[in-house]
């Protein structure tokens, strides 16, 4: 079934999303920094029948548009989680989410855990405490040298490879910082997003206190070669957890693809 293009509000804004399936559960899918809705297709065919699939284009991706300087707020999120619930009539739903969309899937976690039914996370931010992004997301100062580092990065970028020359950053990490500095593109959509996100960073303590309390079934998988997401964050996330499971495989942050598409499926139905 071809995928169905929509718009859904998310406070005073709206999302764009993909919609497929006719089944009777409701999953919602979020996507990672700098991808979009379509990144899940490949899962199409293998959840169509079980789930009504909602794949969500976040603030400045995708089809979605989003104020420059306003940002996507825990209470966007959970509004926006309760219309689905009520549009679709469904007392619980599923989250589905990869890299940056997995922080937002343990923001509904935190905020609704007795809407969830299960939740599967790949190679998630959010697992543990990110203090860099604290940092230049959440503090006076920290925003102020985010934005010249990005408005003014030449000074920058040559801090980031002498980092690499001195082994004091690794070559996976120093590629994806590199990606998205070295172009104006990469500049302005980080400048965009990162800001736009940082209302939705959920306490661990408080998202593994609500998986514990509803026990809620969470599937996480991790790449073993993932240098942006290492995936010993998982095992600690797990622990004194027996409704997690861990599934570690060799990949890197790249870690969903057709290859695991039937793996992922089978966590979710």
């Amino acid at each position: 079934m071809p995928a169905f293009s929509n718009y859904i509000a998310a406070g005073k804004e709206k999302l764009h999303c993909l919609k497929w399936g006719s089944g009777k559960r409701l999953l919602l899918a979020f996507h990672g920094y700098g991808d979009d809705a379509a990144i899940f297709s490949p899962l199409e065919d293998l959840l169509a029948d079980e789930f009504t699939v909602l794949s969500i284009d976040l603030p400045h991706h995708g089809n979605s548009k989003w104020p420059d300087k306003e940002a996507f707020t825990v209470a966007d999120l959970t509004t926006m989680v309760h219309a689905l619930k009520n549009e679709y009539r469904v007392e619980r739903v599923s989250l589905l989410g990869y890299s940056m969309g997995g922080r937002v899937c343990l923001s509904i976690i935190e905020q609704m855990p007795e809407s969830i039914d299960r939740v599967v996370l790949m190679a998630s931010d959010g697992l543990t405490v990110n203090l860099y992004y604290y940092f230049f997301t959440r503090t006076a100062a920290g925003r102020v040298m985010f934005r010249q580092m990005l408005e003014h990065p030449g000074m920058y970028l040559k801090v980031v490879e002498w980092l690499r020359k001195v082994n004091l950053v690794g070559p996976s990490r120093y590629k994806f910082v590199m990606h998205f500095l070295q172009t104006d593109e990469g500049r302005n959509l980080l400048l965009r997003v990162w800001p736009a996100m940082s209302g939705i960073m959920p306490p661990p303590t408080k998202v593994k206190a609500a998986i514990k309390k509803y026990r809620i079934p969470v599937t996480v998988i991790m790449g073993l070669l993932d240098k942006i997401i290492p995936p010993m964050q998982a095992k600690k996330f797990s622990e004194g957890l027996d409704t997690v499971k861990v599934h570690y495989l060799a990949k890197g942050h790249r870690v969903f693809d057709h290859e695991n598409a039937g793996l992922v499926a089978g966590e979710l139905i």
